[in-house]
């Protein structure tokens, strides 16, 4: 793939951190390069998660969807054919799961347990990463190359683009319940929303991030961002607007984030090759996980899924 470029209206450069900007441009570039493939041993264990308390994990560097129990039981390996580089996951509310199969361009949807892989249609997709899903099962991508977002229709009716202006790699998606849709925009060191109601976009206030990755938002509305050139996630109360730094220690380029029903908070800590998790009032641990290489994108299931 040859290296993507920008006029220098675009290219905002001193505001950069070379040294970690670079490092996520050769983690995109190296989407177009094929990885070697997982071992036989691992080919052996594909198999569905054994219980419903099951994390999903987009592990970037294996070119592969693994599951980890959250409880008893070993991981797991999500049987889809020909990722390369998988980025963003989401579900929908039937239960399917869908993959930005980020280094092919496409997004594919599958069962939890694998089986019925098909690709989402789409056009013109370049360096897809996060997903989000609303609940009529419309289909959000941040079609990261492309500096958009773009939403597939759950009918059937096709791609358009949502409105937004000025994005710079878009990469993480999150969506209210009230359908307002938050972007983390990369390379403008921004979080925007979008609303449902067709009004214009609006910079959500936070103050110092760098290079905003991952979204999640709570029941009570409260944002969390990877805010990932500072090694740290961050949170804005939904109810003051107040802006905190959530206590964990040790990350490195924390990525996708995820929530429980609890309030129980995970994180991709991509250049640490794991996944921690944070309990409301309790200290961090890392989930059990064997041999992750750029753990990027998670995903909890739907209560109501079916994934054994």
């Amino acid at each position: 793939m040859e290296r993507r470029t920008s006029g220098p209206s675009r290219r905002r450069e001193p505001r950069l951190k070379h040294r970690r900007f670079g490092a996520f441009a050769a983690l995109l570039l190296l989407c177009a390069v094929t990885a070697p493939a997982v071992d036989a041993a691992e080919r052996d264990d594909v198999r569905p998660p054994a219980r419903a308390s099951v994390l999903y994990v987009s592990d970037y560097g294996n070119n592969r969807v693994v599951t980890l129990p959250l409880g008893r039981g070993s991981q797991g390996l999500l049987p889809a054919d020909g990722l390369v580089r998988p980025t963003g996951l989401a579900w929908d509310r039937a239960g399917r799961l869908y993959v930005a199969d980020t280094g092919n361009n496409r997004v594919v949807r599958l069962r939890p347990d694998g089986s019925g892989q098909s690709t989402v249609a789409t056009d013109g997709l370049s360096r897809p990463l996060g997903l989000a899903v609303d609940a009529a099962g419309n289909l959000y991508v941040a079609d990261s190359f492309n500096d958009r977002v773009v939403k597939v229709a759950a009918d059937g009716s096709g791609q358009t683009t949502v409105p937004t202006a000025g994005l710079l790699h878009p990469w993480g998606l999150a969506l209210a319940p009230g359908g307002d849709l938050y972007v983390s925009d990369f390379v403008n060191d921004r979080v925007v929303r979008v609303p449902a109601d067709g009004g214009g976009q609006t910079t959500v206030p936070l103050t110092g991030l760098s290079q905003p990755t991952g979204l999640a938002l709570s029941a009570a509305g409260d944002l969390y961002v990877s805010d990932s050139g500072n090694d740290r996630v961050v949170r804005i109360a939904a109810r003051t607007g107040r802006q905190s730094t959530v206590p964990f220690t040790g990350l490195s380029s924390p990525l996708g984030l995820a929530l429980d029903q609890y309030g129980t908070l995970f994180v991709a800590d991509a250049f640490n090759n794991r996944v921690l998790r944070l309990p409301p009032g309790a200290p961090q641990s890392t989930v059990d996980s064997t041999g992750l290489n750029t753990p990027t994108g998670l995903t909890l299931p739907p209560r109501t899924a079916r994934v054994a």
